[in-house]
């Protein structure tokens, strides 16, 4: 049985209905009345449920709905384990290496060790399937983050420090950083966590750099902490970064107000800030650790970017991390930065980033060169779009400030030769759902960039009519185009 079967019999068991290539309808597991669609469901077996914040895969789903055990699901879903070397369960397990007692056969049977001939050679980087914060956490953790970000403006030691690996007053207002001053416990209860089987009831928040992480719809998703060395030199001495439980695990994004001419890929979001902030025609992306991947929305978009410069930490591992980049994306290369360990540092030790940056794009096209086809509209990945001054401060008890691209106009309306009128914005926001709500064909940058990419192999007159139902849907249905093939308000 594969996995489109089987989600086939999940929507048909549950009432999914079908809305693009994906199936929705109640949650489940949470539950919802029969007209609710806030479950989601792909052909390939990932889920999320946007009340509950329930995420997982086809394997997840079989273990936890049909009670299978680790080697029965992959069986049923016709996946080999990716798992069994590092699962603790391995010498257990019939997809591990160990001698098993089979009771089937009454003998004992010897699991031989698959060989995988040039297994590192042959790595690619991994896919995220995302998964997204609950709504208790996310009431808990944007009040947090409003705090920490007032407290740190007000610590002049952190600002000097951060100013000194390139990222000044600014950079911290726009990237909403903050300051957690004094490790504490907080119940898990209180913020939407379930007791884990360590039976721990409360979570660790440590002191530290609070690094807010933003998805591609605005929202707060993600809080790293970076621990400062007097912490460290009391316990844990080699636990520099703290995830906070709750948190999703999409890596920060960072996409510049007008299109990009390359990406550049690193591991700390520090880095990736004080690159931001020296070279405005860049999109930066912190991947977190040596190894990280991107979602496959993501990989989209760095599929059609120019050139994808991996500028992992220099160390002898980012060689082979950044081979598995060269591998998936035939555009990148390995661009290390010159004789410090990564960005920060080598902005400390006077080094040019932006110039070290501009080094590795393709050349800036003349004023007189010409398009060969229409300019695809800028992608807003929304890292921007959460950050101060878009953001209120303290649960809405500050100023709100939208931020608005100083090039561009809020909204700019478009006729068509067939007479229809459409209307673009920069994000999703209050003007987005006043103009949907009135029935209006308004699109964000982001939904144009998902029509494209839906549309990109389809010749010009399926294109047109996808387009125009696109159009259509939009003026009856209302909703935001989140993927190119299906609409949720």
């Amino acid at each position: 049985m594969n996995t489109s079967s089987i989600v086939e019999k999940i929507a048909a068991d549950y009432r999914l209905r079908r809305r693009g290539k994906l199936y929705a309808g109640p949650c489940p597991f949470c539950g919802g009345s029969s007209k609710s669609d806030k479950f989601n469901i792909r052909p390939d077996g990932g889920y999320i449920c946007r009340g509950c914040g329930k995420t997982g895969d086809i394997i997840t789903w079989l273990r936890e709905k049909d009670g299978m055990n680790c080697p029965d699901a992959h069986d049923r879903a016709g996946r080999q384990c990716r798992r069994s070397a590092a699962c603790p369960a391995s010498e257990k397990c019939r997809y591990g290496d160990k001698k098993l007692n089979s009771s089937r056969t009454g003998r004992n049977h010897v699991r031989r060790s698959r060989h995988y001939p040039h297994q590192q050679e042959d790595r690619t980087i991994s896919e995220i399937i995302p998964e997204y914060p609950t709504r208790v956490w996310l009431s808990w953790a944007e009040e947090f983050v409003g705090k920490c970000h007032d407290r740190l403006l007000k610590n002049e030691t952190e600002l000097e420090y951060l100013a000194g690996r390139g990222i000044d007053r600014k950079s911290i207002e726009r990237f909403s950083l903050g300051w957690v001053s004094h490790q504490y416990q907080i119940a898990k209860k209180d913020i939407g966590l379930a007791i884990e089987e360590d039976g721990k009831t409360n979570m660790w928040v440590p002191e530290g750099l609070l690094i807010p992480i933003y998805d591609n719809g605005g929202a707060l998703h993600r809080i790293r902490i970076r621990r400062p060395v007097a912490a460290r030199e009391k316990f844990l001495k080699t636990l520099k970064y703290v995830w906070l439980k709750g948190s999703g695990n999409l890596p920060m994004v960072i996409m510049p107000g007008e299109s990009h001419r390359g990406a550049v890929v690193v591991e700390a979001e520090l880095d990736a800030i004080a690159i931001a902030a020296s070279h405005k025609e860049v999109m930066v992306i912190a991947v977190g650790t040596l190894h990280g991947g991107v979602s496959q929305e993501l990989q989209e978009i760095l599929e059609g970017t120019a050139v994808i410069l991996v500028a992992l930490d220099a160390e002898s591992k980012s060689v082979d991390a950044a081979a598995a980049w060269k591998r998936t994306f035939r555009h990148a290369k390995y661009w290390p930065t010159p004789k410090a360990k990564d960005a920060g540092d080598f902005f400390q030790r006077g080094g040019d980033l932006a110039g070290w940056i501009e080094s590795g794009l393709p050349p800036k096209r003349s004023a007189g060169s010409v398009d060969s086809g229409p300019a695809s509209p800028p992608v807003s990945f929304s890292q921007d779009e959460a950050f101060s001054p878009a953001r209120e401060r303290n649960g809405g008890e500050g100023e709100k400030e939208l931020y608005q691209p100083e090039s561009e106009p809020e909204c700019i309306e478009i006729v068509l030769s067939n007479g229809k009128v459409i209307y673009i914005v920069q994000q999703k926001n209050e003007l987005w759902e006043r103009m949907s709500a009135e029935g209006k064909a308004v699109f964000t940058r982001w939904e144009l960039e998902r029509l494209k990419k839906a549309t990109a192999t389809m010749d010009p007159k399926q294109r047109i009519k996808a387009a125009m139902a696109a159009i259509e849907a939009k003026e009856v249905f209302g909703g935001y185009l989140s993927r190119g093939e299906n609409y949720d308000r």
